[in-house]
């Protein structure tokens, strides 16, 4: 692998332990999402005022940042997004092989003692308060997690760097270590083969136009992370001066979909701004695909499209997927 460009981002990865018998869904993103933003706005708001949008602290305070960013009038894509996606991404754990097999998701049981580990990307400005919001996560694992809002507690918070793991947070600590990252390399995989199999370790929702995209053709999933990724750094220049060639879209269309093992499966999280349930299916699965050359030139995207995840619902961990290439 090789590095090609060099992004603002952080990523972490956290360990809670839950402290009573508990029961989360099989996919628990929705669940650390809505118990993360509901346990920040209520540490660092400081106005109290009901919503973000005409607050004078919205393009500083750290909940707005992360939760409900808005664009700032003086950038220049703020005539193109009016409001910038989130920029953040849960990696949660998630096992989509009982369902690929015909049987239903079971939720996910915890004893007293037992872990979960989450992964938490963060791209932007938003980096800068990643203390407060491991401490929100400290306090959201107080709280309690689930339907009966039962306790856990915050074991450790690693941060990851080029160097390796390194725990800026351990139980019992006095304070959140935060190391200065401004860039992290991305890497870019040799994809010198004519065939290459991408696992959607997670639904993955492509929505381009109005409608959802299945199957996932390859110039779909070649669109999608382009998007993503286009939107991503007009709002929080995440490039640094690289750019996806657009033609990469058109060359996508010669490449063929051979195999396909995936399915669409609904989940279901619920609103508390819509006060509803919602479904926010996607497709699991591995899909083949197969080239008349190789799939070097869409090494640098494929390689944003694992770190950034692809289609919508990222924050929630949505999207997330595996290049595989023979």
């Amino acid at each position: 692998m090789s590095a090609l460009v060099e992004l603002p981002i952080t990523r972490c990865r956290l360990t809670i332990a839950a402290e009573a018998p508990t029961t989360l869904p099989p996919f628990p993103g929705p669940t650390l999402r809505g118990a993360l933003g509901y346990t920040l706005r209520r540490l660092v708001c400081a106005t109290h005022m009901p919503a973000c949008a005409p607050c004078p602290l919205r393009f500083s305070c750290a909940y707005p940042l992360l939760f409900e960013p808005f664009m700032p009038p003086d950038r220049p894509a703020a005539s193109r997004y009016t409001r910038p996606p989130t920029p953040f991404m849960l990696e949660v754990p998630f096992h989509s092989e009982p369902f690929l097999r015909g049987e239903e998701l079971r939720p996910l049981t915890m004893a007293p003692g037992e872990t979960l580990t989450f992964g938490l990307t963060i791209i932007g400005p938003a980096r800068d308060h990643l203390p407060y919001y491991v401490y929100a996560v400290m306090k959201m694992a107080r709280n309690g997690l689930g339907g009966r809002h039962q306790p856990f507690r915050l074991l450790r918070v690693e941060q990851l760097i080029p160097q390796g793991p390194r725990v800026i947070y351990q139980e019992g600590g006095k304070y959140v270590e935060h190391l200065p990252a401004p860039t992290m390399p991305m890497p870019i995989p040799i994809l010198s083969s004519s065939r290459l199999a991408i696992r959607f370790v997670t639904p993955a929702r492509l929505d381009l136009g109005k409608d959802l995209i299945y199957p996932i053709e390859f110039h779909h999933l070649i669109q999608a992370i382009r998007h993503r990724v286009m939107a991503l750094d007009a709002s929080y220049g995440l490039l640094n001066g690289f750019h996806p060639d657009p033609g990469l879209i058109e060359a996508a269309r010669s490449v063929r979909r051979v195999e396909d093992r995936t399915r669409w499966l609904d989940l279901r999280r619920y609103s508390t701004r819509q006060k509803t349930p919602m479904r926010i299916g996607g497709a699991v699965g591995i899909v083949v695909y197969e080239s008349e050359g190789t799939f070097e030139p869409f090494a640098p995207l494929l390689a944003l499209g694992e770190l950034l995840h692809v289609g919508k619902l990222a924050s929630i961990g949505l999207g997330r997927l595996e290049v595989n290439a023979p």
